[in-house]
Protein backbone atom coordinates (compact mmCIF):
# COMPACT_ATOMS: atom_id res chain seq x y z
CA UNK A 1 0.00 0.00 0.00
CA UNK A 2 1.41 3.34 -1.09
CA UNK A 3 1.93 5.97 1.56
CA UNK A 4 0.30 9.32 0.87
CA UNK A 5 2.89 12.04 0.56
CA UNK A 6 2.45 14.97 2.96
CA UNK A 7 2.52 17.48 0.07
CA UNK A 8 -0.24 15.61 -1.77
CA UNK A 9 -2.25 15.32 1.44
CA UNK A 10 -1.98 19.07 2.04
CA UNK A 11 -3.33 19.77 -1.45
CA UNK A 12 -6.35 17.60 -0.69
CA UNK A 13 -7.03 19.30 2.64
CA UNK A 14 -6.26 22.86 1.52
CA UNK A 15 -9.64 23.59 -0.18
CA UNK A 16 -11.46 22.70 3.05
CA UNK A 17 -9.56 25.40 4.93
CA UNK A 18 -10.98 27.99 2.52
CA UNK A 19 -14.48 26.62 3.15
CA UNK A 20 -14.02 26.54 6.92
CA UNK A 21 -15.07 30.18 7.64
CA UNK A 22 -18.29 29.71 5.62
CA UNK A 23 -19.01 26.39 7.33
CA UNK A 24 -18.52 27.96 10.77
CA UNK A 25 -20.82 30.88 9.89
CA UNK A 26 -23.52 28.50 8.62
CA UNK A 27 -23.23 26.37 11.73
CA UNK A 28 -23.33 29.36 14.08
CA UNK A 29 -26.10 31.39 12.44
CA UNK A 30 -28.19 28.74 10.67
CA UNK A 31 -27.80 25.18 11.92
CA UNK A 32 -27.51 25.95 15.65
CA UNK A 33 -30.58 28.27 15.76
CA UNK A 34 -32.67 25.75 13.80
CA UNK A 35 -31.67 22.90 16.10
CA UNK A 36 -32.33 25.10 19.15
CA UNK A 37 -35.77 26.07 17.81
CA UNK A 38 -36.57 22.42 17.05
CA UNK A 39 -35.73 21.47 20.66
CA UNK A 40 -37.73 24.43 22.03
CA UNK A 41 -40.78 23.31 20.06
CA UNK A 42 -40.96 20.24 22.31
CA UNK A 43 -40.35 22.17 25.55
CA UNK A 44 -42.38 24.29 27.96
CA UNK A 45 -40.94 27.72 27.17
CA UNK A 46 -43.48 30.22 28.46
CA UNK A 47 -41.18 33.03 29.67
CA UNK A 48 -43.82 35.04 31.58
CA UNK A 49 -45.01 31.90 33.40
CA UNK A 50 -41.80 30.07 34.34
CA UNK A 51 -42.08 26.56 35.73
CA UNK A 52 -40.10 25.30 38.74
CA UNK A 53 -39.17 22.32 36.56
CA UNK A 54 -37.54 24.62 34.03
CA UNK A 55 -37.90 24.11 30.32
CA UNK A 56 -39.16 20.55 30.54
CA UNK A 57 -40.24 18.50 27.53
CA UNK A 58 -43.96 18.50 26.75
CA UNK A 59 -43.96 16.28 23.67
CA UNK A 60 -46.32 17.46 20.94
CA UNK A 61 -48.28 19.81 23.22
CA UNK A 62 -46.91 22.95 21.53
CA UNK A 63 -47.84 21.61 18.11
CA UNK A 64 -51.33 20.75 19.37
CA UNK A 65 -51.64 24.27 20.77
CA UNK A 66 -50.65 25.75 17.41
CA UNK A 67 -52.99 23.51 15.40
CA UNK A 68 -55.91 24.33 17.71
CA UNK A 69 -55.31 28.10 17.54
CA UNK A 70 -57.79 29.89 15.26
CA UNK A 71 -55.31 32.76 14.82
CA UNK A 72 -52.77 30.31 13.39
CA UNK A 73 -55.21 29.20 10.71
CA UNK A 74 -56.11 32.83 10.07
CA UNK A 75 -52.42 33.58 9.47
CA UNK A 76 -52.15 30.54 7.18
CA UNK A 77 -55.16 31.77 5.17
CA UNK A 78 -53.76 35.31 4.96
CA UNK A 79 -50.35 33.94 3.93
CA UNK A 80 -51.84 31.74 1.19
CA UNK A 81 -53.84 34.66 -0.24
CA UNK A 82 -50.76 36.86 0.00
CA UNK A 83 -48.59 34.29 -1.79
CA UNK A 84 -51.06 33.58 -4.63
CA UNK A 85 -51.86 37.23 -5.37
CA UNK A 86 -48.35 38.67 -5.02
CA UNK A 87 -46.58 35.87 -6.91
CA UNK A 88 -49.10 36.11 -9.77
CA UNK A 89 -49.02 39.93 -9.66
CA UNK A 90 -45.23 40.17 -9.71
CA UNK A 91 -44.99 37.68 -12.55
CA UNK A 92 -47.66 39.36 -14.72
CA UNK A 93 -46.29 42.88 -14.20
CA UNK A 94 -42.72 41.62 -14.61
CA UNK A 95 -43.61 39.73 -17.80
CA UNK A 96 -45.29 42.78 -19.36
CA UNK A 97 -42.34 44.96 -18.34
CA UNK A 98 -39.87 42.45 -19.83
CA UNK A 99 -41.80 42.45 -23.11
CA UNK A 100 -41.66 46.25 -23.25
CA UNK A 101 -37.95 46.34 -22.39
CA UNK A 102 -37.26 43.71 -25.05
CA UNK A 103 -38.56 45.98 -27.81
CA UNK A 104 -36.44 48.71 -29.40
CA UNK A 105 -37.23 52.30 -28.37
CA UNK A 106 -35.32 55.47 -27.58
CA UNK A 107 -33.87 55.37 -24.07
CA UNK A 108 -34.27 51.61 -23.63
CA UNK A 109 -30.90 51.32 -21.87
CA UNK A 110 -31.87 53.97 -19.34
CA UNK A 111 -35.27 52.34 -18.78
CA UNK A 112 -33.58 48.98 -18.12
CA UNK A 113 -31.33 50.62 -15.54
CA UNK A 114 -34.13 52.54 -13.79
CA UNK A 115 -36.53 49.59 -13.59
CA UNK A 116 -34.34 47.95 -10.94
CA UNK A 117 -34.85 50.83 -8.46
CA UNK A 118 -37.88 49.36 -6.61
CA UNK A 119 -35.98 46.08 -6.14
CA UNK A 120 -32.85 47.90 -4.92
CA UNK A 121 -34.63 50.15 -2.40
CA UNK A 122 -34.53 48.66 1.15
CA UNK A 123 -37.90 47.24 2.22
CA UNK A 124 -38.24 49.48 5.26
CA UNK A 125 -37.51 52.62 3.24
CA UNK A 126 -39.99 51.57 0.56
CA UNK A 127 -42.67 50.88 3.19
CA UNK A 128 -42.18 54.27 4.85
CA UNK A 129 -42.69 55.97 1.47
CA UNK A 130 -45.83 53.93 0.80
CA UNK A 131 -47.17 54.74 4.29
CA UNK A 132 -47.00 58.42 3.35
CA UNK A 133 -48.66 57.71 0.01
CA UNK A 134 -51.43 55.70 1.71
CA UNK A 135 -52.12 58.40 4.33
CA UNK A 136 -55.86 58.98 4.62
CA UNK A 137 -55.69 62.78 4.80
CA UNK A 138 -52.49 63.78 3.02
CA UNK A 139 -51.57 60.77 0.87
CA UNK A 140 -51.07 61.28 -2.84
CA UNK A 141 -53.12 58.17 -3.72
CA UNK A 142 -56.33 59.55 -2.20
CA UNK A 143 -55.53 62.95 -3.73
CA UNK A 144 -55.18 61.54 -7.26
CA UNK A 145 -58.20 59.24 -7.01
CA UNK A 146 -60.39 62.04 -5.64
CA UNK A 147 -59.30 64.43 -8.39
CA UNK A 148 -60.00 61.74 -10.99
CA UNK A 149 -63.52 61.31 -9.60
CA UNK A 150 -62.93 57.66 -8.68
CA UNK A 151 -63.38 58.25 -4.93
CA UNK A 152 -66.00 60.30 -3.15
CA UNK A 153 -64.20 60.13 0.20
CA UNK A 154 -60.73 59.29 1.42
CA UNK A 155 -59.83 55.70 2.25
CA UNK A 156 -57.78 54.66 5.29
CA UNK A 157 -55.81 52.04 3.39
CA UNK A 158 -53.76 50.73 6.31
CA UNK A 159 -56.49 51.06 8.97
CA UNK A 160 -59.38 49.38 7.12
CA UNK A 161 -59.37 45.55 7.56
CA UNK A 162 -60.89 45.06 4.10
CA UNK A 163 -58.27 47.20 2.33
CA UNK A 164 -55.09 46.67 4.39
CA UNK A 165 -54.12 43.30 2.88
CA UNK A 166 -54.57 44.42 -0.76
CA UNK A 167 -52.60 47.58 0.10
CA UNK A 168 -49.72 45.46 1.43
CA UNK A 169 -49.91 43.25 -1.67
CA UNK A 170 -49.54 46.29 -3.93
CA UNK A 171 -46.32 47.26 -2.13
CA UNK A 172 -45.02 43.70 -2.43
CA UNK A 173 -45.79 43.57 -6.16
CA UNK A 174 -44.22 46.99 -6.76
CA UNK A 175 -41.12 45.96 -4.80
CA UNK A 176 -40.67 42.58 -6.48
CA UNK A 177 -41.67 42.89 -10.12
CA UNK A 178 -38.28 44.32 -11.30
CA UNK A 179 -36.55 41.05 -10.36
CA UNK A 180 -39.05 39.09 -12.46
CA UNK A 181 -38.69 41.55 -15.34
CA UNK A 182 -34.89 41.30 -15.39
CA UNK A 183 -34.92 37.49 -15.21
CA UNK A 184 -37.54 37.12 -17.94
CA UNK A 185 -35.82 39.75 -20.08
CA UNK A 186 -32.61 37.71 -19.93
CA UNK A 187 -34.59 34.67 -21.06
CA UNK A 188 -36.27 36.59 -23.89
CA UNK A 189 -32.94 37.86 -25.20
CA UNK A 190 -31.72 34.28 -25.57
CA UNK A 191 -34.58 33.46 -27.98
CA UNK A 192 -33.37 33.31 -31.59
CA UNK A 193 -34.58 36.22 -33.73
CA UNK A 194 -34.99 33.73 -36.62
CA UNK A 195 -38.10 32.38 -34.92
CA UNK A 196 -39.73 35.81 -34.87
CA UNK A 197 -38.69 36.51 -38.46
CA UNK A 198 -40.24 33.23 -39.58
CA UNK A 199 -43.41 34.10 -37.67
CA UNK A 200 -43.55 37.50 -39.38
CA UNK A 201 -43.29 35.84 -42.78
CA UNK A 202 -46.17 33.53 -41.83
CA UNK A 203 -48.24 36.57 -40.84
CA UNK A 204 -48.35 35.88 -37.09
CA UNK A 205 -49.74 38.60 -34.84
CA UNK A 206 -47.87 40.00 -31.84
CA UNK A 207 -50.05 38.00 -29.46
CA UNK A 208 -49.42 34.78 -31.42
CA UNK A 209 -45.64 35.35 -31.33
CA UNK A 210 -45.78 35.87 -27.57
CA UNK A 211 -47.97 32.80 -27.05
CA UNK A 212 -46.21 30.34 -29.35
CA UNK A 213 -42.60 31.57 -29.27
CA UNK A 214 -41.82 33.76 -26.26
CA UNK A 215 -43.74 31.91 -23.53
CA UNK A 216 -42.52 28.36 -24.43
CA UNK A 217 -38.95 29.62 -24.89
CA UNK A 218 -38.76 31.10 -21.38
CA UNK A 219 -40.59 28.24 -19.65
CA UNK A 220 -37.49 27.13 -17.73
CA UNK A 221 -36.77 30.67 -16.49
CA UNK A 222 -40.43 31.18 -15.59
CA UNK A 223 -40.53 27.98 -13.53
CA UNK A 224 -37.42 28.98 -11.60
CA UNK A 225 -38.75 32.49 -10.99
CA UNK A 226 -42.13 31.17 -9.80
CA UNK A 227 -40.58 28.76 -7.30
CA UNK A 228 -38.17 31.38 -5.96
CA UNK A 229 -41.01 33.88 -5.52
CA UNK A 230 -43.06 31.32 -3.59
CA UNK A 231 -40.12 30.42 -1.32
CA UNK A 232 -39.32 34.09 -0.65
CA UNK A 233 -42.96 35.05 -0.06
CA UNK A 234 -43.52 32.26 2.48
CA UNK A 235 -40.95 33.91 4.73
CA UNK A 236 -41.97 37.49 3.89
CA UNK A 237 -42.21 39.63 7.00
CA UNK A 238 -40.90 43.18 6.66
CA UNK A 239 -43.47 44.69 4.27
CA UNK A 240 -46.62 43.62 6.12
CA UNK A 241 -45.09 44.30 9.54
CA UNK A 242 -43.77 47.79 8.76
CA UNK A 243 -47.02 48.79 7.05
CA UNK A 244 -49.56 47.41 9.54
CA UNK A 245 -47.80 45.22 12.14
CA UNK A 246 -50.23 42.45 11.19
CA UNK A 247 -53.34 44.54 11.77
CA UNK A 248 -55.92 45.86 11.70
CA UNK A 249 -57.80 42.99 13.36
CA UNK A 250 -55.12 40.53 12.16
CA UNK A 251 -56.10 41.24 8.54
CA UNK A 252 -52.45 41.25 7.43
CA UNK A 253 -51.04 38.85 10.00
CA UNK A 254 -48.82 36.61 7.92
CA UNK A 255 -47.48 33.38 9.37
CA UNK A 256 -44.13 35.03 10.05
CA UNK A 257 -45.84 37.84 11.99
CA UNK A 258 -47.92 35.28 13.93
CA UNK A 259 -44.71 33.50 14.97
CA UNK A 260 -43.03 36.77 15.94
CA UNK A 261 -46.05 37.93 17.96
CA UNK A 262 -46.40 34.57 19.71
CA UNK A 263 -42.77 34.62 20.72
CA UNK A 264 -41.99 38.28 21.42
CA UNK A 265 -45.39 39.68 22.38
CA UNK A 266 -46.94 36.76 24.29
CA UNK A 267 -43.53 35.20 25.17
CA UNK A 268 -44.65 31.63 24.43
CA UNK A 269 -41.42 30.60 22.72
CA UNK A 270 -42.31 26.91 22.69
CA UNK A 271 -45.48 27.53 20.68
CA UNK A 272 -43.69 30.05 18.43
CA UNK A 273 -40.94 27.50 17.77
CA UNK A 274 -43.52 24.84 16.88
CA UNK A 275 -45.21 27.19 14.39
CA UNK A 276 -41.77 28.05 13.00
CA UNK A 277 -40.94 24.38 12.49
CA UNK A 278 -44.19 23.85 10.58
CA UNK A 279 -43.37 26.82 8.36
CA UNK A 280 -39.82 25.49 7.88
CA UNK A 281 -41.16 22.14 6.68
CA UNK A 282 -43.31 23.86 4.04
CA UNK A 283 -40.38 26.02 2.95
CA UNK A 284 -38.10 22.97 2.71
CA UNK A 285 -40.70 21.17 0.58
CA UNK A 286 -40.76 24.03 -1.93
CA UNK A 287 -36.96 24.32 -1.80
CA UNK A 288 -36.58 20.60 -2.50
CA UNK A 289 -39.00 20.92 -5.41
CA UNK A 290 -37.06 23.94 -6.70
CA UNK A 291 -33.73 22.07 -6.73
CA UNK A 292 -35.39 19.05 -8.32
CA UNK A 293 -36.78 21.21 -11.14
CA UNK A 294 -33.43 22.99 -11.48
CA UNK A 295 -31.46 19.74 -11.75
CA UNK A 296 -33.99 18.41 -14.27
CA UNK A 297 -33.55 21.52 -16.45
CA UNK A 298 -29.76 21.32 -16.24
CA UNK A 299 -29.85 17.63 -17.09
Amino acid sequence: MKAVKPQRLNKKIEPYFFLLPLILILLLFLVVPIVKAAIMSFQYYYVTKPSPAGHYFVGLKNYQSVLSDEYFFNSVKVTLIYIVVTVAGRYIVGFITALLLNTKFLGRGLARALIIIPWAVPEVVACLVWILMYDQDYGIINFLLNNAGILSQNIAYLQDPTVALPAAMVVNIWKGFPYVAIMLLAGMQSVSSDLYEAADIDGATTFQKIRYITVPSIKAVSTTVFLLLIIWTIKDYAIAYVLTKGGPSRATELLTIYIQQTGFKYFDFGKAAAAGMLMLLVSLAFTFFYFKVLSKEEG
